[in-house]
């Protein structure tokens, strides 16, 4: 009886979170290219629908934001001191624990903007924890990590 009470309780699990974990992690793809999308238009407004009220956000230069309020009022002042900025996230993993409505995504990153004459480019990895909130999949926390920095001196300062 315990032996074939484990995946019965699973399979339950899952029908309980809406559709299988392929049709899942399609939903969280798409919803990071439409994310990548919002930000290639600076668009903070769009940007605030895929994140949890209390989303925790580092970024690759050790920024912390918690809440969206207080990131999308850190990405607007970013959009304002670079006009030209875009970031870009590619998922190369997407991950669903269906039983805690959960799920896991990472990848990476490239950020470009000019500097004066200069061409910026900094990219990395990062991981992305999703929530599943009603019937909805939002980001709860994003961590993003340098891997490498090209062009002008914002590449020579460390972060603090």
């Amino acid at each position: 009886m315990r032996s074939i009470l484990l995946p019965v309780m699973m399979i339950v699990c899952c029908f309980a979170c809406g559709t299988n974990t392929a049709d899942q992690k399609k939903i969280i793809a798409d919803q990071r290219i439409a994310f990548n999308l919002a930000i290639a238009g600076h668009d903070t407004s769009e940007m605030v629908k895929y994140w949890t009220d209390d989303v925790i956000v580092i970024t690759s230069r050790n920024a912390r934001f918690v809440g969206k309020d207080q990131y999308a009022a850190g990405l607007a002042r970013e959009f304002k001191s670079k006009e030209d900025v875009v970031y870009v996230r590619t998922p190369e993993t997407i991950e669903i624990f269906p039983a805690w409505e959960m799920a896991a995504e990472s990848g990476r990153w490239i950020g470009s903007w000019k500097s004066g004459d200069e061409e910026i480019e900094v990219t990395g990895t990062y991981y992305a924890k999703w929530k599943r909130h009603n019937d909805e999949w939002l980001i709860s926390a994003e961590v993003y990590t340098p891997l490498k920095c090209n062009g002008s001196s914002y590449c020579l300062e460390a972060p603090k």
